[in-house]
C-alpha cells in the first residue's frame, strides 16, 4: 500500500513540474517585405524588416554582399541609391522581393580606416594614388601568361619589357590612378597627365577582389586572353602593398590566367629605398655610422675629382687615426634627427637632416659630419676645403646601402667654392 501511494504522489508531481508550452500561431500569409530604413548615420543605414511574423531575412545587396536578420547595418561610404534582393522567412514559407535604400551623401573618410583601401588609393592628404608598369622586373614580366589555378606559376611572356625594346609592351606608358575624392574612382593615363579614360572601381577589401567600370587597365585586351572575360574588368588582387599591386584575372576558356604587376610610381619600397638604408628600418631606432678606412686606398676622408666623385686624388691622413674625430659617430633615424658622437659616446651635436631620395641631397641643419672642415692632422693647419662650402652642410649621397655610406661635397666654382676639387667622406655602419 505504501509503495501505490508513492508511486500516486510522484506522478503528481512530475505534472505539477511540467513547464507550459505556449504554442504560436503559424502566419496565414507569407512573409510581408516591407522595412524601414533608421538613417541617424546616412551612411550607415540600419535596415528592419516590419513584419513580426518573419524570424530570419536575406539581405542581398547590387555589389554581393551578403546580410543576415531581420535587422541589418549597411556601409556605404558614397552617396547613391543601393539596390539589394529581400529574402524573408517565417513559419508559413518565405517571399523575396528587391528593395534600395539611399544614401545622400559621401563619406570617404570611412574607408581610411580600412587598410586595402589606404594601400591601393594612398592616405586622405594623397588625393589618390598612382601606379605604373614594374618594368624593372627581371625579363620585363609585368604583364602576363601564368598556371591557370596558380598565379605564382610563370608560364610565358609575349614581350621584352627591361631588355632595351620596352616599346612591345602595349599601353607601355600608361599609368593608373585610383582615388576617393567624391567617388571610388578610376582613371587611366595615356601617360603622365593625359588621360585616357576615366571610371570607378568597386573593391572587396575582404575578398581581394575589384572590378574596374567603365575604364580599363593596361593593356587589358591582351590578344591571348578571352575578350569576353577582359570586357568585364573583374580581377582578383594577389599583391597589394603600398608599393606592389598585382591584378590576377582567370582565363578557363584558354586554358591559363594572365597578370598584370604594378608599382606605386612615387614610393620606393623599403628594400630599395635610400632613407631606410640611411637611417634604418621601422622600428630599429635609427642608424649609426663610423669612419670607414678599408673602403678606398685614400681612407675614408679624401680630396676627389670636381667632376667624378668616384676619381680619387689625395689625403693629408696617412690613416685613420690621423683623421680629426676618427673616433666620432654620426647617427640618422627616421624622424629626420641627426646625432653626432664624439669617441666615448658623448653627444657632441644634435640637429636635423633633409635627404631628397631622388637626387641624393641631403643637409644638415645645426650639426655636421665629423671633420666637416677637412684640417690636416695639425689642428692649427689650413682647411683642404671652401669653409663656406662646408658650413652649409650640403651634402650629396653618392651611395648608401648596408654596408657603407658615400657623401661628397664639390668645392669648385659650379658650387659656389673656390676650389678645383671635391671632397669625400665615407662611413660603415656601426653594429
Amino acid at each position: 500500500m505504501k509503495k501505490l501511494i508513492y508511486l500516486f504522489t510522484l506522478l503528481v508531481a512530475v505534472v505539477a513540474c511540467t513547464p507550459e508550452v505556449e504554442l504560436r500561431e503559424q502566419p496565414a500569409e507569407l512573409p510581408a517585405l516591407e522595412f524601414t530604413v533608421d538613417a541617424t548615420d546616412p551612411n550607415q543605414p540600419i535596415l528592419t524588416i516590419n513584419d513580426e511574423t518573419v524570424f530570419n531575412v536575406n539581405w542581398i545587396f547590387d555589389d554581393g554582399t551578403l546580410l543576415q536578420g531581420t535587422s541589418v547595418q549597411c556601409f556605404y561610404p558614397l552617396e547613391g541609391d543601393y539596390g539589394f534582393e529581400i529574402v524573408a522567412m517565417n513559419g508559413k514559407g518565405q517571399s523575396s522581393g528587391t528593395g534600395s535604400v539611399n544614401v545622400p551623401e559621401s563619406n570617404p573618410d570611412m574607408v581610411f580606416g580600412i587598410p586595402e583601401y589606404v594601400m591601393l588609393c594612398g592616405e586622405k592628404e594623397d588625393n589618390g594614388k598612382y601606379w605604373v608598369w614594374a618594368q624593372e622586373e627581371p625579363g620585363g614580366d609585368v604583364s602576363y601568361m601564368t598556371d591557370p589555378v596558380d598565379w605564382t606559376v610563370f608560364w610565358w611572356n609575349p614581350y621584352t619589357v627591361g631588355d632595351g625594346t620596352a616599346e612591345d609592351l602595349p599601353d607601355l606608358l600608361n599609368e593608373i590612378k585610383f582615388d576617393l575624392d567624391g567617388g571610388f574612382n578610376f582613371t587611366r593615363f595615356e601617360t603622365k597627365d593625359v588621360i585616357a579614360e576615366e571610371g570607378s572601381f568597386t573593391l572587396d577589401h575582404e575578398a581581394l577582389t575589384i572590378k574596374i567600370n567603365n575604364a580599363a587597365i593596361p593593356n587589358f585586351d591582351d590578344p591571348n586572353i578571352d575578350p569576353d572575360i577582359a570586357a568585364g574588368g573583374a580581377y582578383k588582387i594577389q599583391v597589394l602593398s603600398d608599393y606592389e599591386l598585382l591584378l590576377w584575372q582567370e582565363h578557363p576558356t584558354m586554358g591559363y590566367s594572365w597578370a598584370w604587376k604594378f608599382k606605386a610610381r612615387d614610393l620606393v619600397p623599403p628594400a630599395n629605398n635610400p632613407l631606410y638604408k640611411l637611417a634604418g628600418e621601422v622600428g630599429e631606432g635609427g642608424r649609426t655610422w663610423a669612419f670607414d678606412n678599408d673602403s678606398k686606398s685614400l681612407g675614408a676622408c679624401y680630396m676627389t675629382s670636381p667632376t667624378n666623385h668616384e676619381e680619387s686624388w689625395w689625403t693629408p691622413y696617412s690613416t685613420l687615426e690621423s683623421i680629426p674625430e676618427y673616433d666620432h659617430t654620426i647617427k640618422f633615424d627616421l624622424e629626420f634627427n641627426y646625432t653626432r658622437f664624439d669617441g666615448s659616446g658623448a653627444e657632441v651635436e644634435a640637429g636635423t637632416y633633409e635627404f631628397n631620395i631622388k637626387t641624393g641631397e641631403l643637409t644638415l641643419n645645426n650639426a655636421y659630419v665629423p671633420n666637416h672642415e677637412v684640417r690636416n692632422p695639425d689642428a692649427d693647419a689650413d682647411s683642404n676645403i671652401d669653409l663656406d662650402v662646408a658650413a652649409t652642410g650640403r651634402y650629396i649621397v653618392q651611395s648608401v646601402d648596408d654596408e657603407q655610406l658615400f657623401i661628397w661635397q664639390d668645392h669648385s666654382p659650379a658650387n659656389g667654392g673656390a676650389h678645383d676639387y671635391g671632397w669625400a667622406w665615407i662611413f660603415k655602419p656601426v653594429e
